[in-house]
C-alpha cells in the first residue's frame, strides 16, 4: 500500500505541474473506486488547481473557479494506486487507468488496478471533518515535540507496533516505515507503548523521522504497483534493516531476522537489537 513517503513523492511530482494551471477536462472512465464518481467531472472542470497538498496517505486537490469559489478533491491510491504525468498527446489508456485530469498540454492519470482508492469532492474545507479529524499529527509538524509524542504513546494501551500503524497519534508510519524505525530505535514490536521509557519513545520519535525522510528522498518504496508521477519505481525496500527480511541476518549485529503477524500485518524485526 502507497504510504505517506509515496504520497509525498507524489505531491511533490505532480505540485510544479498542476499548481496555477487550469484543470481544463476531467475524464473519468469508471463509475466508482471506493465511493461513487457521480458527477465529479462536472465540479472539476475548469477549475484551477490553487494548491496540491497531503494529509497523512492522502492527496487534496484545492481548486477555485473564474467567481473565486474554491473546493477541495480528496484523493487517497488505495492499495496499488498511483498518479503519471504525460505530455500530450498522452498515450492511449489501459484497462486501468481510470481518471485522466487533461491541462493545456499535459495530462495527470490515475491508475488502480485493484480500484481501493479514493476520490471525493468537498464544498468546504474539509481538513477539520472526517476522515481528517479522526487523524494523528503529522509526522514533521513543527508543533510536535519528542515529549508530546512520548505522552500519546504512553496513554495507549496495546503493542507499540500496532499503535504506531493505527494512525491516531502520528499518520503515515504504516507496516513497513514502523517496522524500519523500531529497529532503528532498538524497540521490539510487541512491547507495550505504555511500558516504554520516556528516553525510548523519544529516540522512537526521531527514528520515525529519520526513516520517513529517508524513504521521501529516495522516491517511496517499491511495492508492487507504486510508481512516481514519471513512471520510476521508489528504491526504499532495497535498502531496508528488517522488513521483507525474514530469515536473513541482521545487518547491524548478524542474527537472524524474525517475522511475526500483528493485526493481520507482517512484522519484521532482530531478536537481538530490539528489546
Amino acid at each position: 500500500m502507497p504510504e505517506l513517503p509515496e504520497v509525498e513523492v507524489t505531491r511533490m511530482g505532480l505540485a510544479p505541474f498542476v499548481e496555477g494551471k487550469v484543470l481544463r477536462q476531467a475524464i473519468i472512465r469508471v463509475p466508482k473506486l471506493r465511493s461513487s464518481l457521480e458527477g465529479l467531472a462536472q465540479k472539476l472542470n475548469g477549475k484551477t488547481v490553487c494548491r496540491l497538498s497531503r494529509r497523512g496517505k492522502y492527496l487534496v486537490w484545492h481548486l477555485v473557479d473564474d467567481k473565486g469559489r474554491e473546493g477541495w478533491l480528496v484523493t487517497h491510491l488505495g492499495m496499488s494506486g498511483y498518479w503519471r504525468l504525460w505530455q500530450l498527446p498522452a498515450p492511449e489508456p489501459t484497462a486501468h487507468e481510470h481518471v485522466d485530469f487533461v491541462f493545456d498540454d499535459f495530462l495527470v492519470r490515475l491508475t488502480d488496478v485493484r480500484r481501493f482508492g479514493d476520490m471525493r469532492w468537498f464544498d468546504e474545507n474539509p481538513f477539520g471533518q472526517k476522515p481528517f479529524s479522526d487523524l494523528g499529527w503529522e509526522p514533521f509538524d513543527e508543533r510536535l515535540t519528542p515529549e508530546m509524542f512520548a505522552r500519546a504513546m504512553k496513554a495507549k494501551h496495546r503493542p507499540v507496533k500496532e499503535v504506531l500503524m493505527a494512525g491516531d497519534v502520528l499518520v503515515g508510519c504504516g507496516n513497513i516505515y514502523s517496522s524500519e524505525s523500531l529497529f532503528l530505535a532498538g524497540i521490539h514490536p510487541m512491547r507495550m507503548a505504555e511500558r516504554i521509557s520516556e528516553k525510548r519513545l523519544k529516540a522512537l520519535f526521531a527514528a520515525v523521522r529519520q526513516v520517513l525522510s529517508q524513504a521521501i528522498a529516495v522516491g517511496g518504496s517499491t511495492l508492487r504497483d507504486f510508481h512516481g508521477v514519471d513512471g520510476a519505481d521508489g528504491y526504499f525496500a532495497l535498502r531496508t534493516n528488517v522488513y521483507g527480511r525474514e530469515g536473513e541476518p541482521c545487518r547491524k549485529c548478524g542474527s537472524i531476522i524474525k517475522r511475526i503477524v500483528q493485526a493481520g500485518r507482517s512484522t519484521f524485526y532482530c531478536p537481538k537489537c530490539q528489546k
